[in-house]
């Protein structure tokens, strides 16, 4: 929910997106709060990781409105990368760079495109490690680290950027279970942070606890939004209760 006296930092209004004649988003509109964490939960196929990624156009929406920090997503002459440096993304399957050492992808992004000088983003790299939890991992590579441990690298990585903003897809599904905890735990100290997070998850415990608000979705529509205690507790809508009949 709003907090008090908290800037929009994203604006969607009547997304749509269509992979030819298949509709992923029907017709979405939500807003998010500087310092809000939002969870959105829903089956497969109802359009969260869809959503996402069309909040930072790495998917191009069909038609309606993203505007992020103040910056027009989906106008043509908006200098997406640009505005990429602000949207940090955490993905399912890390996408860490296997050839490089877990250091050098954390100092790529800030390094090539001169945001840091080496030096700069060496030191900020190290503070971020420390932050996760794997300051001796430094000098690895990701295939000497566990799952849990790359996902905490991948969190890292975009925390790089300074970003406003972080949008998190599934990051736990691809884990072992006793993985999950250790990168849960470094999300919910963002969130204390104060960090802004769009988070798609199956972790219903993770979204009781440090949601903010909670974004239901299905179909490619928003059926139900509300605070945790709302939603979990006292849904209101008949997808919404089968839903978490099948999952709680």
């Amino acid at each position: 929910m709003k907090k008090e006296n908290a800037k929009v930092m994203v604006h969607v209004e009547n997304l749509r997106k269509d992979f030819d004649a298949l509709e992923v988003i029907k017709d979405v509109s939500l807003d998010v709060y500087e310092g809000e964490v939002v969870v959105l939960l829903g089956p497969s196929g109802s359009g969260k990781s869809t959503f996402l990624c069309c909040i930072n156009r790495l998917v191009e929406a069909t038609s309606g409105t993203i505007i992020v920090d103040g910056i027009d997503i989906m106008d043509k002459h908006t200098n997406i990368n640009k505005a990429r440096e602000n949207i940090g993304m955490v993905f399912q399957h890390f996408n860490l760079f296997n050839n490089k050492k877990v250091i050098e992808n954390i100092m790529l992004a800030p390094v090539e495109l001169k945001i840091m000088s080496k030096d700069e983003a060496r030191k900020k790299a190290l503070y971020l490690l420390d932050r996760v939890g794997l300051a001796d991992k430094a000098d690895v590579y990701p295939s000497q680290l566990s799952g849990g441990q790359k996902q905490r690298v991948a969190i890292a990585r975009a925390l790089a950027m300074n970003p406003d903003l972080i949008l998190f897809d599934e990051p736990t599904s691809a884990l072992d279970p006793e993985m999950v905890g250790e990168v849960l735990d470094v999300m919910k100290e963002l969130a204390q942070a104060g960090m802004t997070m769009i988070v798609v998850t199956h972790e219903i415990g993770f979204a009781r606890e440090v949601a903010d608000r909670i974004v239901f979705m299905d179909g490619g529509y928003i059926v139900e939004q509300g605070t945790p205690e709302e939603v979990l507790g006292n849904p209101k809508e008949k997808r919404t209760i089968d839903f978490l009949n099948k999952v709680l």
